[in-house]
């Protein structure tokens, strides 16, 4: 419970350093490119691109402003895919620390998740600034938004914190991450709306959470629908469960990942 609640070896003591270490190792990265910050919005911005191609010209899916559509599914998706890719060997690339020095290993996924969150941040701006651009009027149901990414920020910290507890043990399971990653993006509604899909798979992208935050997104930044407390509600609860999980995982097992990566 000390873990959970605070302490030295506490969860509020590994935020609190996480977020100094995201700090220096974005001020960090900032450095080692020419293009600096923006490359956090080029990186982006060019898978846009090639999905818009893809599946806007050559395989012409039909939904309405597609192009807005495919935008807010990318830049979402692309936020938990990248937080999920970076917590994989967040632990397991500690080796030489956790032998030598007593350290919460949470710290290390949480740092990577912190990141993406300033990273994504930005391209959440620019986003916004796209959908104004294009005729989008801001409303006041965009103050959804930080909620929805809320929820977005738990669901994501508590699957990056798990896969990064669990490789040390595991490692051949980065193998198989990736593709895992990219069945659930094309599980997930990213290019393409629940009414093009056969009606006895809808259960499946009902039950998927992403797929319900990607459509959340959309319900307020492009149709103008504030999100429906039930579907705020249940995903807080099971993205709650999964973080306390995630977090409860790692703290049973601190004290083997030395042991685990020293084999």
């Amino acid at each position: 419970m000390r873990f959970l609640l605070g302490g030295g070896g506490g969860i509020w003591s590994a935020v609190r350093i996480s977020i100094e270490r995201a700090r220096l190792g974005l001020k960090s990265e900032t450095t080692r490119t020419r293009l600096g910050l923006a490359w956090w919005l080029l990186e982006p911005l060019m898978l846009l691109g090639i999905y818009y191609t893809v599946f806007g010209h050559l395989l012409r899916i039909q939904v309405e402003n597609f192009a807005v559509f495919l935008i807010i599914g990318v830049t979402f998706w692309t936020w938990f895919n990248k937080s999920v890719m970076n917590c994989t060997d967040a632990i397991y690339e500690k080796k030489h620390i956790l032998e030598h020095c007593r350290v919460n290993p949470l710290i290390f996924p949480l740092t990577s998740i912190f990141k993406d969150v300033v990273k994504e941040s930005l391209v959440v701006v620019l986003l916004l600034a796209l959908l104004c651009a294009v005729g989008f009027t801001p409303s006041v149901l965009w103050l959804y938004l930080p909620l929805i990414a809320f929820l977005q920020l738990i669901i994501t910290a508590g699957v990056g914190i798990f896969v990064a507890g669990l490789i040390p043990f595991l490692p051949d399971l980065r193998i198989l991450i990736s593709s895992a990653l990219q069945f659930l993006m094309f599980a997930s509604g990213v290019f393409y709306a629940k009414a093009n899909v056969p009606e006895q798979f809808h259960m499946l992208l009902d039950l998927n959470p992403l797929a319900t935050l990607i459509s959340l997104y959309r319900d307020v930044l492009m149709y103008g629908h504030a999100p429906s407390i039930d579907s705020l509600l249940a995903l807080f609860a099971g993205a709650a469960v999964l973080f306390v999980l995630a977090v409860l995982f790692i703290a049973g097992n601190k004290n083997s990942y030395a042991m685990a990566l020293s084999k």
